[in-house]
């Protein structure tokens, strides 16, 4: 049986699982869950999801992006001013709830569509991309490829995904819970 790859919808609903979860055992069970799911080639792009990265630690590739581009994606993204999203943001203190909050206004229309059908590669790419971006015009090029992707994805995707370049999973592993998950 060949499986096919991963959804990141399906990827932020084991993230949901990590975030809710203070236990490390019960952690270590949920990554070996997800591990046994994933293809061998999409395994480290998971990994690197997992820790709010695009590339292992000793390669000096950041998604740089700052708290104000995250919420301008997110505005442009839901149609809203960058500032009502600040407040928002002021108030619940989690960039990633209050994307949630503005996809899930939206979000019926777009998986009508078929649009919410982005797969862990797909994602993985387009924050590659982000990272690798730079010269004229970097500004404007991450917020216009952060906010296509907030676009095609589902509200506890979206609030998994604007984490990622924050470096702001909330999912509570570091490196030994990981490794005790492929174990």
């Amino acid at each position: 049986m060949t499986r096919l790859l991963m959804l990141f919808s399906k990827l932020a609903g084991y993230f949901e699982k990590l975030e809710q979860t203070s236990s490390r055992l019960i952690l270590i069970d949920i990554l070996a869950e997800l591990f046994s799911e994933v293809k061998a080639g999409e395994i480290a792009k998971v990994v690197y999801l997992l820790q709010s990265r695009v590339a292992p630690f000793y390669e000096p590739i950041e998604i740089g992006m700052s708290e104000k581009l995250v919420a301008e994606s997110i505005a442009r993204s839901f149609g809203v001013k960058r500032e009502e999203v600040l407040k928002e943001y002021g108030k619940v203190g989690d960039l990633g709830k209050v994307a949630e909050r503005h996809s899930g206004k939206q979000s019926a229309s777009r998986i009508d569509s078929g649009q919410a059908r982005m797969t862990v590669t797909d994602v993985f790419n387009v924050l590659t991309e982000i990272a690798g971006t730079n010269g004229e015009g970097t500004v404007e090029k991450k917020l216009n490829l952060l906010s296509g992707l907030l676009k095609k994805v589902d509200p506890v995707s979206a609030k998994h995904l604007v984490r990622i370049p924050l470096g702001a999973s909330r999912l509570g592993i570091g490196d030994p819970t990981v490794l005790d998950g492929f174990a």
